[in-house]
């Protein structure tokens, strides 16, 4: 077991960017699926969005499950379900039974972020764990960078189902170091549950997890219609290659990898998360605005504003909702929550918005983008309006520095 606490964070981090690998591997090749399963573009952005169906029913169930197993098993167990999806979908061609293998897959990144967040709390003490969260929280940003470059060129020259098996292996890889190189709180008997009597009714109590929950839900629906989109953006709209297309839309995930780690940075440092949340908010409404209104110098630019302001909102939520709440026992309850409408973003946005812009074009997309946003945005600045909440107690940690 490894005992340096930044040491178990990156084995952690393996496994994250594996999910998010996972979950986006069908962007670069919806063509390619379209193809193979015979159903229109619309239809197969499903399973992007099936991806996360699972999340949606076992976000707030997750909370249960990681008291009851521990973070540490948990952890395993998604993995294995990553692993299982993948092979499932390597095997087969109907779109149906591809929809039910992403589902599976999709178990694993229903609760990443949870086990992710309640793994760090343990490992770091609160007054350290920002620039860690803030890092982790990126994971979806590096898999996107890294997919988007890497998963063409191997259909390429392995075959479309080739990505499927790689990513099989990789989870399976990373279940067994889970399992032998991490730690985690230790699951709890049914005596200790009832003893803390934490429930998911008293981590609703708080006004401060609905308006998280809205804002990441909106950012959610913005952050993955784009992931989806971007590289039918540049080639249908602007008229790029699909190289060249692919290659804009990496730079997504690239531009957003940098501000995970500032966002706990600037949080440790000006205690500030409102703010920075409501600031990074308003620029990523004006680049929904403004995406369908670029020059080619341009596109860099839109790409970077977005990104950026995305990791921001993304990475501060999850800060604050672990910090908002009133005892330590309730983080994984408003983790779950907050996460549940977060899929719920993630599945609605990319399939929504696309009928838009095959029956009214792309301006009236992004005018949907932009309301959204706009959502998002109204309700941190009511975040930003409330009184100052009491911070959770300092935990005792075991890792070591």
């Amino acid at each position: 077991m490894l005992k340096n606490r930044w040491s178990k964070f990156a084995v952690l981090y393996v496994g994250a960017v594996a999910v998010s690998l996972s979950q986006l591997k069908v962007v670069p090749v919806m063509k390619q699926l379209a193809v193979e399963t015979g159903m229109p573009i619309s239809d197969i952005s499903w399973l992007m969005s099936i991806f996360t169906i699972s999340g949606i029913f076992l976000a707030v169930p997750g909370a249960t499950l990681l008291t009851k197993f521990g973070a540490k098993q948990l952890a395993v167990l998604l993995m294995c379900c990553l692993a299982l999806g993948n092979v499932m979908g390597a095997l087969t061609s109907n779109f149906t039974l591809l929809l039910i293998s992403r589902a599976v897959e999709g178990i694993a990144f229903s609760m990443i972020i949870m086990v992710g967040i309640v793994l760090i709390n343990y490992w770091f003490p609160e007054e350290k764990a920002g620039t860690p969260i803030g890092t982790f929280g990126i994971f979806s940003a590096v898999g996107s960078l890294i997919g988007m470059n890497v998963t063409l060129p191997i259909v390429e020259q392995l075959g479309l189902k080739s990505v499927w098996w790689i990513l099989a292996v990789i989870a399976l890889v990373a279940a067994v170091l889970f399992q032998v190189l991490l730690d985690g709180p230790p699951k709890e008997s049914l005596s200790e549950r009832k003893a803390k009597n934490v429930s998911l009714l008293e981590a609703l109590r708080n006004g401060r997890t609905w308006l998280l929950a809205l804002a990441q839900g909106c950012m959610a629906f913005v952050l993955f219609t784009f992931i989806t989109i971007y590289p039918q953006l540049f080639t249908d709209f602007y008229g790029l290659s699909t190289e060249s297309a692919n290659f804009y839309a990496s730079l997504f995930g690239l531009f957003g990898i940098p501000f995970g780690v500032v966002a706990g940075y600037l949080v440790d440092r000006t205690g500030k998360p409102e703010l920075l949340t409501f600031v990074a908010y308003i620029l990523l409404t004006l680049s929904c605005v403004a995406a369908t209104y670029l020059s080619s110098a341009l596109y860099v630019v839109q790409l970077f504003v977005l990104s950026g302001s995305v990791g921001l909102v993304s990475c501060i939520i999850m800060i604050m909702a672990s910090r908002f709440v009133k005892r330590k026992e309730l983080i994984g309850y408003s983790v779950s929550f907050i996460n549940m409408i977060y899929y719920i973003g993630i599945v609605a946005g990319a399939p929504f918005v696309l009928k838009i812009i095959e029956k009214s074009g792309w301006q009236m997309g992004m005018n949907m983008l932009s309301i959204v946003a706009g959502i998002g945005t109204v309700s941190i600045f009511v975040l930003l309006l409330m009184k100052q909440p009491a911070r959770v107690g300092q935990q005792v940690m075991k890792g070591e520095e």
